[in-house]
């Protein structure tokens, strides 16, 4: 018999927690707030204990990183934990009319999605996936930052540019420090350095992009089908007609891990360059009028499907396998 669990909507922001917990037999829900710290998970706990509501199904939005402590803390302590794309709790607040904005009632809209919808349960990462995950989460802040410099450093004034280009020169041995860790990591750990040695096998992806992957796809077998794992990215296409009236072109969803897609676009441009299998691919979709954004789509789509196979099987990319010259293309 499956054990009845108490549904509790979280809405996190980066300082509070806001939670509501909807109580068998009670008509309103409990509302209380929390600090987004150690010490705010505990006494969260300790409240859920004092209201008899444990084990719990906790639910909250995947929008930040400011979520993933309480979820961990939530899981540890054996609770249900669910982290769901804000789009299904927002598609779920329009078929319940709701339209009130504010941290309360945010809160219950996700407990009662929580109790309706019972989404499945997230399963937080390895060590070494978090520890990989903040290396290139890292590494990609500073990235952005050195990039700022440099655009910085063209249109300042004299007076300022010497101290930008410390600056300049700062990051980038951070940036080149972070990325011998971010290697000397994927050495250290046989698993990462085992997946990693099988992405770089496929056309296109190199070492930095297969470290990125690693980190936002975590384990491979949380994904049942090279479908699911698309659609985690975002990159499933998403039709739009309706009748005859309505007839929008066919693009990709983009609701999903946009880290993982952003990983995916530049080796997609080279794996439509370099790889000879899916030149008449890609000659066919563009005589049938794809644009060249459509086709970069297609190519990541296909991309994200090819690093399922070679994770889940454990073999190196082998193009006349998974990317035979005569097969059908992908509408994006």
């Amino acid at each position: 018999m499956n054990e009845v669990l108490i549904p509790v909507g979280i809405d996190v922001s980066k300082a509070t927690l806001h939670v509501a917990v909807l109580l068998p037999g009670h008509n309103k829900p409990r509302y209380q707030s929390f600090e987004n710290t150690e010490a705010g998970f505990e006494a969260l706990q300790s409240w859920l204990v004092d209201l008899s509501a444990s084990p719990v199904h906790a639910c909250l939005e995947a929008t930040s990183i400011y979520g993933h402590a309480v979820a961990l803390a939530l899981h540890q302590q054996g609770h249900r934990v669910s982290i769901v794309n804000p789009v299904r709790i927002h598609g779920y607040a329009k078929s319940q009319l709701k339209r009130t904005k504010a941290d309360r009632p945010d809160a219950t809209l996700i407990a009662e999605f929580c109790r309706d919808l019972k989404p499945s349960a997230w399963q937080p990462s390895s060590t070494e996936v978090q520890d990989l995950q903040g290396y290139t989460r890292r590494l990609d802040a500073l990235t952005h930052m050195l990039t700022q410099e440099k655009n910085r450093l063209e249109i300042s004034p004299t007076a300022v540019k010497s101290d930008i280009e410390a600056h300049i020169e700062f990051l980038e041995a951070q940036v080149k420090a972070l990325k011998k860790l971010l290697r000397e990591h994927i050495q250290a750990h046989d698993p990462l350095k085992a997946q990693s040695d099988l992405l770089v096998s496929i056309v296109g992806i190199g070492p930095d992009t297969a470290a990125r992957l690693l980190a936002e796809i975590g384990d491979i077998k949380a994904f049942r089908s090279a479908r699911q794992l698309a659609a985690y990215a975002g990159l499933t296409p998403q039709e739009h007609s309706s009748g005859t009236s309505v007839q929008g072109k066919t693009h990709l969803c983009k609701i999903g891990n946009a880290r993982l897609r952003k990983a995916l676009f530049f080796p997609a441009l080279a794996f439509l360059r370099h790889a000879p299998q899916i030149q008449p691919w890609r000659d066919r979709l563009s005589a049938a009028g794809k644009t060249k954004m459509a086709i970069i789509g297609a190519a990541m789509h296909k991309l994200i499907r090819i690093v399922y196979g070679v994770l889940s099987s454990g073999k190196t990319y082998d193009p006349d396998k998974l990317l035979p010259a005569k097969s059908s293309p992908v509408t994006a």
